[in-house]
């Protein structure tokens, strides 16, 4: 039994449009031009999502620095925790690990670490 040839689509033009699928939608006021930002209107600063404190220990490490950033609110989950924690360490090229909603990264990274945190709206108090 022969198969059936399946219908080529063309892919050299492609027909117009027959009407505008957003032609009944009611705009209102996006209809009007957007007016220019005056200067009570200028861009709000961001307000920071968390306040962090940043701490340095060496107990139990056999001399070596750990940075230990806790204050993580509850709404981080482990995984964002994890996926920050992944993020920070590819930048800086350093190990670390989520221990009870706390994110502790090898070496003495601090001043690298703070215009990390800073960029991506954090708040963070240095406890040493």
């Amino acid at each position: 039994m022969p198969r059936e040839k399946k219908q080529r689509i063309a892919t050299d033009a492609t027909p117009a449009l027959q009407s505008n699928p957003f032609a009944a939608l009611d705009l209102g006021p996006l209809r009007e031009a957007p007016s220019a930002p005056t200067t009570a209107q200028s861009t709000p600063k961001k307000e920071p999502k968390e306040r962090l404190l940043l701490r340095r220990s060496t107990a139990h490490r056999g001399g070596k620095t750990v940075l230990i950033l806790e204050g993580f609110s509850p709404a981080w989950s482990a995984t964002k925790l994890e996926s920050l924690l992944n993020d920070l360490k590819k930048s800086l090229g350093c190990g670390g690990r989520v221990e009870s909603r706390t994110l502790e990264l090898q070496g003495e990274l601090a001043d690298r670490l703070l215009p990390l945190l800073e960029s991506r709206s954090f708040a963070v108090k240095r406890g040493w």
